[in-house]
């Protein structure tokens, strides 16, 4: 079971990691805007980073099929909230973003969570 964890923590590290290019592919095309039609659709097209993004949420995608497989759906699915812990790091150190105590409290409160349900899933 534990190597299903780590799995799933691969798979949410992937998640993460799409967001992320998907972020800089948009910030290097300064936006889109879905207003704006296809031409705003066909724009997305014009980074590597976007492509990135959705191979990352293709590969997470295949492994969450497997964390599913083998966790209750009540156990896995509230992992999914990690991807807050990482995107939360993620905004601060790559895009300089700035956060207070609140966001702090938050992500506490969901690593929290997150122990509590993994260590329900490995003793029961």
């Amino acid at each position: 079971m534990v190597s299903t964890f780590i799995l799933g923590l691969v798979a949410i590290m992937l998640l993460s990691a799409g967001q992320t290019s998907l972020k800089f592919g948009l910030n290097a095309i300064d936006g889109v805007s879905l207003a704006d039609g296809l031409a705003g659709i066909l724009k997305l097209f014009q980074t590597p980073w976007i492509f990135v993004g959705f191979a990352c949420y293709g590969l997470s995608s295949i492994l969450w099929l497997d964390v599913l497989s083998k966790l209750d759906f009540s156990l896995a699915f509230p992992m999914v909230g990690l991807t807050y812990v990482f995107t939360l790091l993620i905004g601060r150190f790559f895009f300089g973003e700035v956060f207070g105590w609140e966001r702090i409290v938050g992500v506490a409160l969901i690593l929290s969570g997150v122990f509590f349900l993994v260590r329900s899933g490995t003793s029961g």
